[in-house]
């Protein structure tokens, strides 16, 4: 006689912790991605800003940048942003950093679900000389 319940009740429990941990994973992956797409579309308009230096003013491209990043919620304000035009080497630098806190499965499990990442983009563009 065999005891087929048993059996039957493991592999539910499998399956049910596969899913579990499948969750899991989708769940910190799309917190990670959300705070690194951020990273990635500053970055983006920071190299935008810097290619076009020649036809901007450093107080324009300040006001764009805190406008992108009021726009992505990113704690970064004009200030927050530093300009280095270098006319010696005719280059232009756009620098920040920010510190974003990401608190996965709502913090239940305390310090281990709080995590804390340091973005510091930096653009460069070369300025033509006429």
């Amino acid at each position: 006689m065999h005891m087929r319940g048993n059996e039957s009740g493991v592999s539910k429990l499998k399956v049910l912790i596969v899913l579990a941990l499948l969750g899991a994973v989708i769940h910190v992956g799309i917190k990670y991605l959300s705070v690194r797409l951020d990273f990635e579309r500053m970055k983006d308009t920071m190299d935008i800003k810097a290619s076009a230096a020649q036809v901007l003013k450093d107080e324009e491209i300040l006001a764009d940048l805190a406008a992108k990043a009021k726009e992505l919620d990113l704690p970064l304000t004009g200030e927050n942003f530093l300009i280095i035009r270098d006319d010696d080497k005719r280059k232009l630098i756009i620098k920040t950093a920010w510190d974003v806190e990401v608190h996965y499965f709502g913090g239940l499990c305390g310090d281990l679900c709080v995590r804390e990442y340091h973005f510091a983009p930096v653009a460069e563009a070369s300025l033509s000389t006429r």
